[in-house]
């Protein structure tokens, strides 16, 4: 998407003929629907501008920006090589803490790109300018100090705003950047703060309820959670409980957070006493055994309301989950489920090959995954002297708690195969616990390179090998 000249997009025409200029000036994949009330004040904007300053068909912003993923969106953005104008239209009056909080989020987002940042809101019914401080007020604003730094001579970015933008950067992890989450270094998307709306709706109606989220890894369940947990902490003491290995990661938490009392799925036991907590929040559940989950549930049943936080294994095949603790939970009478869809922090094209190596599909992809390899070794020998050589490229191997990892290596050995329904099944289980779930959980923390070393399975190999093929070399 490019930037436009906002006095080419207002100047009288008809609607329809409205949405293809726009489209034909900044490139955007689809026609934009543009409000009456939002052309209005943009008109009006322009009409202010240029009785303050000459030249103003030459002013370039990107409208109506929505960062990918995110869900969060811009009115007006002039992007240069050292400075960010930031201006929001609105139509009617508007409290000043909304402008604030509208305008101190926006410089969060932009924030990432390493430019001073000015931010404004115009108010077209009150012909009303003001601007966001250095120190967070909301002040009135000088028109001709706009139009100066709107002339600045400096260049305008001429490229893609989606290059700018990493959604990635944005979502935080409680359990590995807790200093960040703590500073509240962070805002939800909008599909995190519907979902966090709703749940806290139903609790101040009623006390007792069962709610549950699920997601791909990388949706922002997590931070979801524990943002959850920090509000219902202001006023009662509530116990988070956590599937899994993350260990010492959560030892600053533990110390910062006194309202927030944290167990380890292997702490709760039939003499854990929980009936004192105002609620428990449950985060990675799909690790929750059916006897954990049950001890959870007696104890909560019409006393407190109990969060879940599950990723998605809809990939796996069925006879590999076993005992499938999210189908348990979802059947849990009038409990209100929540899909979070927008892959955030998770790598696409990582995302995407290990959806389709857990379950081969006949959906045919004609891009290559450049970040995944897979080598094959005959023996345990040339699988150590891969193993080797792979950890030297900085690697990682062995995973032990959940994480986001930038290089992931991982062994496929004999005990792997594909079923007739072509989901790739494991010969045994792992001490009570499916090999596939295990792989599946442990693939989805590579956050950039993942390598697959082969150990004497050539249909497996073979397999993959196939897979990592784009469609026109098949």
């Amino acid at each position: 998407m490019r930037s436009i000249s906002i006095y080419a997009l207002t100047r009288n025409q008809n609607t329809d003929s409205l949405s293809k200029l726009e489209r034909q000036l900044s490139g955007r994949e689809y026609f934009l629907k543009i409000r009456e009330w939002e052309l209005q004040s943009m008109k009006a904007l322009v009409r202010q501008l240029e009785s303050h300053m000459t030249k103003v068909c030459s002013l370039r912003f990107f409208y109506s920006y929505q960062i990918p993923k995110l869900g969060k969106e811009f009115d007006l953005l002039q992007i240069k090589d050292d400075q960010i104008i930031n201006i929001e239209l609105k139509s009617g009056a508007v409290s000043e803490e909304a402008i604030r909080k509208q305008l101190m989020q926006n410089r969060y987002y932009l924030s990432v790109l390493g430019r001073s940042i000015q931010s404004y809101t115009y108010i077209s019914s009150q012909n009303r300018l003001v601007r966001l401080t250095n120190h967070d007020h909301i002040a009135e604003a000088d028109w001709t100090e706009l139009c100066g730094s709107l002339q600045k001579e400096s260049s305008d970015y001429q490229g893609n705003i989606d290059d700018l933008f990493q959604a990635e950067l944005y979502l935080i992890s409680p359990i590995t950047e807790p200093a960040r989450f703590l500073k509240k270094e962070y805002f939800l998307t909008s599909q995190q703060r519907d979902i966090q709306r709703q749940i806290l709706k139903k609790l101040r109606i009623s006390r007792f309820e069962y709610f549950c989220f699920t997601g791909l890894p990388g949706t922002g369940k997590t931070l979801l959670l524990y943002d959850i947990a920090m509000k219902l902490s202001r006023r009662q003491q509530i116990c988070m409980i956590h599937c899994g290995n993350a260990g010492k990661e959560w030892k600053i938490l533990h110390k910062r957070l006194q309202r927030i009392a944290f167990l380890s799925d292997n702490q709760l036991t039939e003499n854990t006493e929980l009936k004192h907590y105002s609620a428990i929040l449950v985060d990675e559940a799909h690790l929750l055994s059916s006897e954990k989950l049950q001890i959870l549930l007696t104890q909560s049943e019409g006393e407190f309301p109990v969060i879940f936080s599950s990723d998605s294994e809809d990939a796996i095949c069925p006879e590999e989950l076993g005992v499938n603790t999210l189908k348990l939970i979802e059947n849990l009478p009038e409990i209100q489920m929540f899909h979070l869809t927008n892959r955030i922090r998770t790598n696409a094209e990582l995302s995407s090959f290990i959806q389709n190596m857990i379950h081969l599909t006949d959906r045919k992809t004609s891009k290559p995954y450049p970040h995944v390899s897979v080598v094959y070794a005959n023996n345990e020998e040339e699988t150590a002297a891969l193993l080797e050589d792979y950890i030297h490229q900085g690697y990682e191997y062995e995973i032990t708690a959940v994480r986001d990892i930038k290089r992931l290596v991982i062994i496929l050995d004999e005990r792997y195969y594909y079923d007739q329904n072509r989901y790739l099944r494991s010969k045994h289980f792992k001490e009570g616990r499916s090999d596939v779930r295990n792989l599946f959980h442990q693939l989805n923390q590579a956050k950039e390179e993942l390598s697959i070393i082969v150990r004497e399975n050539t249909y497996v190999y073979e397999t993959l090998l196939t897979l990592l093929q784009p469609d026109t070399v098949r």
